[in-house]
C-alpha cells in the first residue's frame, strides 16, 4: 500500500476509495480490505485525494444533539446532508457522549444487507416488497413524488449522501414511517411507561421527530390522541436476539438460498400467479409489479411461492417445468424460519405480510389439521402488528396516503383472518371490535390495492360478512355466550333471528348474477363470488347450530311442552333448509373452484358440513326423519368422494366423516334404535352399483 495510505478506524480518517465513490459506509474489522471491497472482490485502497473542508452540522440537529462547539472541528462530516427538515442517520446515531464520530469506522448491524450486486448504492424497495407510486425497482429509497430523485453521479451513485438508511420526509407535512432502511418504527402504547401527552410536549423538528443517540421518537399525529413511534437502531436489540440465540442471515445469503431454490425466471412466473389467484382476494401486497425475485424481502418471496404452490398447473410453463422438480416447501420454510425469529424484535410491514401469508395458506398437508401451530402462527401476527400500530386506524397520521391506505389494508385482512381461523379451529378471535379500528377497508384505501371498482366491491361484501361473523361469534360463541344460552332456547332464538335477517339480506344481492362472476382468465372465475358463497353456507350453518343446541341438551327446562315442540320443529326445519343449501354448494363445484375455495378455512367448512348432516341424523326423532338424513349424509359423501382429487379442501370433512364409518357407526356414536336402522337399512345409498358388503 502506498504511504499515502492511511490507517482505519480512526474518526478523523475517510472511507476507503471504493466506498468513498460509492458514498457508502466503509466498515473494517481489524485490518482492509473493507466489508464492500471483500464483497464486490475490489481493491481497498486509500489513494485518491480529498480536498472537502470540514462541515458543521446542520442547524436542525442543535435542539437535540448536545451544544458542543468543538464537535463539528473534531469530526468529520462524510457529505452528510439533511433530507427535508429530517437530519441523515448517521448524524444522529454514531456520535456518543464523548461526542466522538464512530460513522466512518462502522455501519449499524444489518445495514450492509441492503446493498445488492449492483453498483446502486441502496436497494430500491421499501423492504416490505412495496413501491410508492410512480418508482420501479432499481429506483433509490426515495419514496414519493413529495420528493425529488436526486442527480446520479457518474459511477451510479447520487449526490445526496446514501451511506445510512436516514429519516425519509415524503413532503413537508408527511413522513413515511414504514420506509426508514435498518430503523424500525414500534408504538408507543397510551398505556406505557412513556405517556404520549407527556411526549407530545417534546420539542419535534419540523418533520415531527425527537433524536436520542439511538433512537428516535417520531409524532404521527398529536390530536386528542397524540401517537408516537420509536424508531430504534438494530443493534439496540442485539443482546436480547443472541440470548434468544436468533442468528442473524443477511440478505445477500438469504437470496443466493433462495435463488437456488427457485430460479429469477420461475420466480417471476410464480409472482404472476399470485397476482392472478390470490392477490385479488388478499390485495396485502400492493398493486401488480411491486414483487421482484431481486429486489424483494427473500422470506416474503418465500411465503409467496408457497402459498401459490398448488396453483402452478394454471401456468403453461410451470405444469411442466415444476411437473418432476417443485422447490422443496420445507426449504423454503426454512428461509423464512432462518429470517423470522431475527426480525420478529424489530418487525417491519413486509414481515406482518409474511405471516398473514402463512396463516391464511391452505395446510400442507390437506387431512391434518395443524390447529396448533396455525393459532400460535396467528397470536405472533397480532403481536407484531400491534408493535407496528396496526390496530390504529392511521387516517388522521401525517403519512404518504399510500401509507396510510397500506396499513389499512393490512389491518382489514388481519381482522378478518382472526374472525375466519377462529370460527374454524373453535377458539375464540384473538381480536376485539373494541381493540381493532381498522374492521372494513374504505374505497380510499383501493389505490393500493391494484384492483378494479368491482373487484374492490367484492372486498366490501366480504367485509361486511366479516363484521356479521364477529357478532356470531360474540353472541353465540363466546365462553360467557355459551354458559348463558345454551340451555336457554327463548334466548337463543332471540339472538339468532336478527343474525338471521342480517345474513339474508347480506346474501340476496350477492345470489343475483353478476357480470364479473362470468368474466373468466382462461376460462375461470376470478372474483370473490364463489369464496363468499362458501363463507356464507359456514356462517349460516354456524348459526343454526346455535339454534339447534338447546334442543340437544339433555337438561333443557320446558316450561312449555308445546311451545317447546313448535319452537324444536322450527329450528330443526331452519337447519334442514341451511344445510340442504350448502349440500347443493358441494354438488354444484367445480374444478376450477380451486382457485377460490384455498384459504385454510375452507377445508373446515366442508367438514362441518359432513358432521352437522351426521348430527342431525343422530338427533332424529323418528325413523322417517333419519332415513332422509342418512341419505343427504352419503350423497354429500359421494360428491366429495368424486371432487376430492381435484379440491383438496374435501380432504379433511370426506377423512373425518369416512373414519367414523370405517369404525362402525355403532360403535362410535350413542343410537336410538330407530337411528340404528335408519343407518343399517342406508348403507348401500349413494355406492356406486356392483359393490356389496359393509359401507366403510
Amino acid at each position: 500500500m502506498s504511504g499515502r495510505a492511511r490507517s482505519y478506524m480512526s474518526k478523523r480518517n475517510r472511507a476507503c476509495d471504493s466506498c468513498r465513490a460509492r458514498k457508502a459506509a466503509c466498515r473494517i474489522d481489524r485490518a482492509p480490505p473493507c466489508y464492500l471491497c471483500t464483497l464486490y472482490g475490489k481493491e481497498c485502497t486509500f489513494l485518491q485525494p480529498t480536498s472537502r473542508s470540514r462541515q458543521p452540522f446542520p442547524q436542525v440537529v442543535s435542539p437535540q444533539l448536545p451544544q458542543q462547539a468543538d464537535i463539528s472541528t473534531r469530526s468529520e462530516q462524510h457529505e452528510v446532508s439533511p433530507v427535508g427538515d429530517s437530519v441523515h442517520y448517521d448524524i444522529l446515531m454514531s456520535i456518543d457522549n464523548d461526542g466522538v464520530d464512530h460513522s466512518t469506522a462502522t455501519a449499524p448491524e444489518g445495514f450492509h444487507d441492503f446493498f445488492q450486486e449492483t453498483e446502486v448504492p441502496l436497494s430500491g424497495d421499501f423492504g416490505d416488497g412495496t413501491w410508492p407510486t410512480g418508482f420501479t425497482p432499481g429506483s433509490f429509497i426515495y419514496p414519493s413524488p413529495g420528493l425529488p430523485v436526486p442527480d446520479r453521479s457518474e459511477d451510479g451513485g447520487t449526490s445526496q449522501a446514501a451511506s445510512l438508511p436516514f429519516l425519509v420526509q415524503e413532503n413537508g407535512s408527511s413522513i413515511s414511517l414504514d420506509t426508514q432502511g435498518v430503523m424500525t418504527p414500534q408504538l408507543l402504547g397510551s398505556s406505557g411507561d412513556m405517556d404520549p401527552l407527556l411526549i407530545s410536549r417534546y420539542q419535534y423538528d419540523t418533520s415531527g421527530a425527537f433524536h436520542f443517540k439511538n433512537l428516535n421518537i417520531q409524532s404521527v399525529s398529536s390530536a386528542s390522541d397524540p401517537t408516537q413511534f420509536l424508531l430504534s437502531k438494530p443493534s439496540i436489540f442485539a443482546a436480547s436476539r443472541e440470548e434468544n440465540g436468533c442468528e442473524k442471515v443477511s440478505v445477500v445469503e438469504l437470496r443466493q438460498e433462495l435463488e437456488s431454490l427457485v430460479p429469477g425466471d420461475i420466480g417471476l412466473r410464480l409472482i404472476n400467479l399470485f397476482e392472478r389467484i390470490v392477490a385479488p382476494d388478499y390485495p396485502i401486497l400492493g398493486p401488480p409489479g411491486q414483487l421482484n425475485p431481486s429486489t424483494s424481502p427473500p422470506y416474503l418471496l418465500a411465503s409467496v411461492y408457497l402459498i401459490v404452490e398448488p396453483f402452478t398447473k394454471f401456468d403453461e410453463r410451470l405444469c411442466i417445468d415444476l411437473a418432476y422438480d417443485k422447490p422443496s416447501a420445507v426449504a423454503l420454510y426454512n428461509i423464512i424460519n432462518k429470517a423470522l425469529p431475527h426480525e420478529i424484535h424489530a418487525p417491519k410491514l413486509c414481515v406482518v405480510q409474511t405471516m398473514l401469508l402463512l396463516a391464511i395458506r391452505p395446510y400442507p398437508n390437506p387431512i391434518v389439521l395443524d390447529s396448533g401451530f396455525k393459532w400460535s402462527l396467528l397470536a405472533t401476527l397480532i403481536a407484531c402488528a400491534h408493535t407496528l400500530g396496526l390496530h390504529l386506524d392511521p387516517k388522521s397520521w401525517r403519512i404518504p396516503p399510500w401509507q396510510i391506505a397500506q396499513r389499512r389494508c393490512l389491518s382489514y385482512f388481519i381482522y378478518s383472518t382472526d374472525k375466519w381461523l377462529a370460527l374454524s379451529l373453535g377458539r375464540p378471535p384473538l381480536l376485539h371490535y373494541d381493540n381493532w379500528l381498522v374492521t372494513s377497508p374504505s374505497q380510499e384505501d383501493r389505490t393500493v390495492s391494484g384492483l378494479d371498482p368491482p373487484a374492490w366491491t367484492n372486498i366490501m361484501k366480504r367485509a361486511e360478512l366479516d363484521a356479521l361473523l364477529d357478532c356470531v361469534l360474540i353472541q353465540l360463541y363466546s365462553p360467557r355466550a355459551i354458559n348463558t344460552i345454551s340451555t336457554d332456547y327463548e334466548k337463543t332464538v332471540a339472538l339468532t333471528g336478527p343474525l338471521l335477517e342480517d345474513l339474508f339480506s347480506w346474501h340476496r344481492p350477492v345470489s343475483a348474477p353478476s357480470a364479473d362472476f362470468t368474466s373468466s382468465n382462461q376460462g375461470r372465475p376470478i372474483g370473490l363470488e364463489r369464496t363468499l358463497e362458501m363463507n356464507y353456507h359456514y356462517i349460516h350453518l354456524s348459526i343454526c347450530r346455535a339454534i339447534l343446541r338447546p334442543f340437544l341438551q339433555p337438561t333443557v327446562e320446558k316450561l312449555n311442552e308445546t311451545e317447546y315442540i313448535m319452537a324444536r320443529e322450527q329450528a330443526r326445519i331452519q337447519a334442514e333448509t341451511c344445510i340442504s343449501a350448502a349440500a347443493e354448494f358441494i354438488h354444484e363445484l367445480r374444478p376450477e373452484d380451486l382457485e377460490a375455495l384455498w384459504p385454510a378455512w375452507s377445508a373446515t367448512a366442508f367438514s362441518s358440513i359432513c358432521f352437522q348432516i351426521l348430527h342431525m341424523a343422530a338427533s332424529s326423532v323418528d325413523k322417517s326423519e333419519a332415513d332422509k338424513w342418512v341419505t343427504c349424509l352419503h350423497k354429500v359423501r359421494r360428491d366429495m368422494r368424486l371432487k376430492a382429487e381435484i379440491l383438496p379442501c374435501l380432504h379433511l370433512g370426506l377423512l373425518r366423516i369416512d373414519s367414523i364409518f370405517w369404525k362402525g357407526i355403532e360403535n362410535v356414536l350413542h343410537l336410538e334404535d330407530h337411528v340404528r336402522q335408519a343407518f343399517a337399512s342406508g348403507s348401500n345409498v349413494g355406492r356406486p352399483l356392483g359393490i356389496t358388503g359393509p359401507a366403510k
